[in-house]
């Protein structure tokens, strides 16, 4: 017959049993509390990260928002369980990988159209970036990866053959026909390879009609048109922007100053400012001018004579006498000391004209 247990044996067992007990419980809690302290660590960082990432996109601070978004990567991707477990992406992955796609548009968007080494390291950044969404995207998110990466292929066939740029703004078309990007980028690569200015400006149209990056295209189609030499479209393009009440850049008035000039300035060539006449209607242009190289607030004061001697041009063009008039003593009173381009000779002359 065997002994029964002491009452101590039961009492030591019992103890050693709760304390077990005890320990899971406390060490559970502790777990959870670190997985949860863990998990708001994480949060907090990506927060910061990606909430400076996005101020400093606003600034234009590329190279910074890049680095502060790579960062917010690394903290995802090194504590990302569900990644590592089901080879799945988590939805704060996800998120990034979505922003940091956005950035290097917008990088690209916003590069100096003239090359250089510069523009090169930032494609090696962006590139891997773009071409690894296309493998999740699909129509017109995917288009708009397609046609940047086409947009890279043109920057890059500066230093020497490649990828066919135009193939694949086409390919971005197939995916989304009214594609931005797409048309836009196709409609630069064509004027630059000398197709007819109709041709180019088509695509400009179209891109236009998408409702989308407007700001954006406008600066292709104007960086297009300088490029080819198309005065007579760049004046239309500037005149149509300033109807609609779209923003034109201090270097688009500079380079309308310029056209102008050229034309009823210095030269005071004829047949150059009845083309420009011809390009839009005179008194639209008239009006453009005007507001543009006349009355904005930063005109040089030194350029303000020439710009309404243009403008009483323009609205001679236009049939518009009693402004003309008007806009000619204006010229002729503010004519600069010594009138070094004869504008108030010029002035005398049109009254003499517009009074006959």
């Amino acid at each position: 017959m065997s002994a029964a247990p002491s009452p101590s044996g039961v009492s030591v067992a019992a103890w050693m049993t709760r304390a077990i007990a005890v320990f899971v419980l406390v060490f559970g809690v502790f777990q959870i509390t670190r997985t949860f302290v863990d998990v708001r660590d994480r949060r907090r960082q990506i927060n910061e990260l990606t909430g400076s990432a996005i101020l400093e996109k606003r600034a234009g601070d590329y190279p910074r928002a890049w680095i502060d978004l790579d960062q917010a990567v690394a903290v995802v991707e090194a504590r990302d369980w569900f990644a590592r477990l089901t080879g799945q992406l988590g939805s704060e992955a996800h998120d990034l990988r979505i922003a940091q796609e956005n950035l290097a548009m917008a990088w690209l968007d916003n590069l100096p159209l003239a090359p250089s080494r510069a523009i090169s390291e930032i494609i090696d950044h962006v590139s891997p970036v773009l071409t690894r969404g296309t493998t999740d995207a699909a129509g017109p998110r995917k288009a708009d990866l397609v046609a940047h990466l086409g947009w890279i292929s043109v920057l890059e066939s500066r230093e020497g053959p490649g990828a066919d740029p135009e193939q694949q703004f086409r390919d971005a078309l197939a995916l989304d026909g009214a594609n931005p990007y797409g048309h836009a980028y196709l409609g630069h690569w064509l004027l630059s390879k000398n197709a007819p200015i109709d041709q180019g400006e088509s695509e400009f149209q179209q891109a236009l009609a998408s409702g989308r990056a407007r700001d954006y295209v406008r600066t292709l189609e104007l960086a297009a048109l300088k490029n080819r030499g198309a005065d007579a479209r760049f004046v239309a393009v500037v005149t149509d922007m300033q109807e609609h009440g779209e923003a034109v850049d201090l270097r688009t008035r500079a380079e309308l100053y310029d056209i102008y000039t050229r034309a009823c300035g210095v030269r005071d060539d004829a047949a150059a400012m009845q083309l420009l006449a011809g390009a839009a209607p005179a008194a639209d242009q008239a009006a453009a001018v005007q507001a543009l190289l006349v009355d904005a607030p930063d005109v040089d004061p030194g350029r303000r004579s020439m710009s309404e001697a243009c403008v009483a041009t323009l609205l001679e063009a236009a049939g518009k006498r009693d402004g003309a008039v008007d806009t000619w003593r204006t010229v002729r009173k503010n004519a600069p000391p010594g009138d070094p381009n004869g504008l108030g000779r010029r002035a005398d002359a049109a009254l003499r004209r517009l009074a006959r």
